[in-house]
């Protein structure tokens, strides 16, 4: 019996294109090729199989793009890491493939997903107030990762509450006077939230916080080493017992610049972070931090879109998952 690689030869065509014939897939096929290819399937007998229908089926394919630009190095970063390997192991149950990228803008994103067997698509690190119009400009399920709430599906966990357990519990151990370090400017989506967190708890102990007690990390390495050094320098001039800093990967190189510059943790100044990964049991003092659970983060992205791809009832569509405080030996009782 001939085979869909021996028509393909006979017609001096590639074998995709006798497939897509095969299979019906000739919308982008000028009628002239598809009636060549038709005329050879009778001509030479072929049968189509269950193999050979394999051959020409198209994978289910799923976007997954970490939009995070002020990152060095996404896929190495632990959180970046433990998402997708989640969402990757998820999908494979629901018999589809991850294609993933690291865009420098939406607009990568978008081409990519006006593929045709690309389903629909989970994004990590839009702002939100991106989200709602690009999701509707895409035209395909899209499910957002830490990108705030609003008319569009996300899944996220409770930063808030996060920030203002940990601040809360750095104030009942005799803290004062806590920095607020953040990787960006200005705080959106989780960082927002996770200063909201900390404002308030400052303020359920009449504290009231001062623009001087956020310092901002820069991306680049240098940059960073040298603010968090400066801020090593004067932290006790100024009155520093504290610092919050938004993730265990920068807490865990704050505590190492505070060494190198004499500024001992947690007998000279007391450090949390926040997502309790690697970093944070890795660092010496290992990290008081607040636990969140990436792994059950990317496996509800994953449900979530294939309910949209399937049509289903959706009775969420914005997820807020706990997270947990964990005490460890980075921060010093000092009452």
């Amino acid at each position: 019996m001939i085979t869909i690689k021996e028509i393909a030869s006979i017609l001096g065509i590639s074998p995709t294109t006798v497939s897509n014939v095969v299979n019906g897939h000739t919308e982008k096929m000028s009628s002239a090729t598809r009636q060549r290819i038709e005329q050879a399937l009778v001509q030479y007998g072929f049968e189509k199989t269950v193999h050979q229908e394999e051959y020409g089926k198209a994978l289910k394919l799923i976007s997954v793009d970490f939009c995070l630009r002020y990152k060095e190095s996404v896929i190495a970063d632990p959180f970046c890491a433990e998402l997708l390997n989640s969402i990757c192991m998820k999908l494979q149950e629901y018999g589809r493939y991850p294609v993933c990228g690291v865009p420098k803008d939406e607009q990568d994103i978008f081409q990519k997903l006006q593929a045709r067997n690309i389903e629909g698509g989970i994004v990590v690190g839009f702002d939100p107030w991106e989200c709602q119009e690009f999701a509707q400009r895409v035209g395909k399920p899209l499910v957002y990762v830490d990108c705030g709430e609003g008319e569009y599906d996300n899944v996220g966990i409770a930063d808030y509450e996060g920030g203002k357990q940990i601040t809360e519990f750095m104030l009942k151990e005799g803290h004062r006077k806590i920095a607020f370090f953040c990787d960006k400017k200005n705080p959106v989506s989780s960082t927002y939230e996770r200063f909201r967190g900390y404002c308030d708890a400052l303020e359920s102990y009449g504290i009231a916080y001062d623009n001087k007690d956020y310092y901002y990390l820069p991306a680049g390495r240098n940059l960073r080493r040298e603010a968090l050094r400066n801020f090593a320098l004067k932290a006790k001039e100024e009155g520093y017992t504290a610092v919050f800093v938004v993730s265990d990967l920068l807490a865990n190189e704050a505590i190492s610049i505070f060494f190198g510059e004499g500024l001992k943790v947690p007998d000279d100044i007391s450090v949390a972070g926040f997502d309790d990964n690697i970093y944070a049991r890795l660092s010496r003092p290992m990290l008081t931090t607040v636990r969140q659970s990436v792994k059950e983060k990317g496996e509800e992205a994953v449900k979530l879109l294939i309910q949209r791809i399937k049509g289903e009832e959706i009775i969420a569509k914005s997820f807020k998952l706990p997270v947990e405080l964990i005490v460890r030996e980075s921060i010093r009782n000092i009452n």
